[in-house]
């Protein structure tokens, strides 16, 4: 069941939040005008975690036309979670994603994203943004997989945080709605 965060359920935020497989990274190019990508699969799985996304004050997910939460229960238990907001280009942006780990790949993660299409959609939006790394691969099989492309990467953007964070690179995926 996708509810949406409401000050009731408030507590449930980000309780999905946790640690998902590192298994390789994305080899991304920009050949004919169109990013590309393959997979480099690593001998060793590794974790990591994000902390809790902290970007947007929870409260303005509630009260704010311009921000959305939605969360996955199954039962009374959260399960995942995806954050929004509509962005000055056009794009409901995808803050956060995260579905908890015993269930991921049972089609929670895709029922989060219909919903962020079904309220861009509803907000007149022209379709859906987001950022991740390009040693995220589980995630980017699972952008393409809901229609995602490649629009953009960045070199730059953690070179200052240090190991291990320094050697990764942004990736910008879009799905036009």
């Amino acid at each position: 069941m996708i509810v949406k965060l409401t000050k009731k359920n408030l507590s449930d935020l980000h309780k999905s939040n946790q640690p998902f497989d590192i298994i390789g990274k994305l080899d991304v190019t920009f050949r004919d005008g169109k990013w590309e990508s393959r997979e480099i699969l690593f001998d060793e799985v590794t974790e990591k975690q994000y902390p809790n996304y902290d970007g947007t004050e929870p409260i303005a997910y509630i009260k704010s036309d311009d921000y959305a939460a939605f969360l996955a229960y199954e039962g009374n238990e959260c399960v995942g979670q995806i954050l929004l907001c509509s962005t000055w280009n056009g794009y409901a942006h995808i803050e956060d994603i995260s579905v908890a780990r015993a269930w991921r790949g049972k089609g929670i993660g895709t029922e989060l994203f219909a919903k962020a299409v079904e309220w861009a959609t509803e907000h007149h939006l022209c379709g859906i943004s987001l950022e991740s790394q390009d040693n995220n691969v589980l995630a980017s099989r699972f952008y393409k997989k809901n229609g995602m492309h490649i629009g953009a990467v960045n070199t730059e953007l953690y070179s200052n945080l240090g190991l291990p964070y320094c050697a990764e690179k942004a990736i910008y995926w879009y799905k036009f709605i």
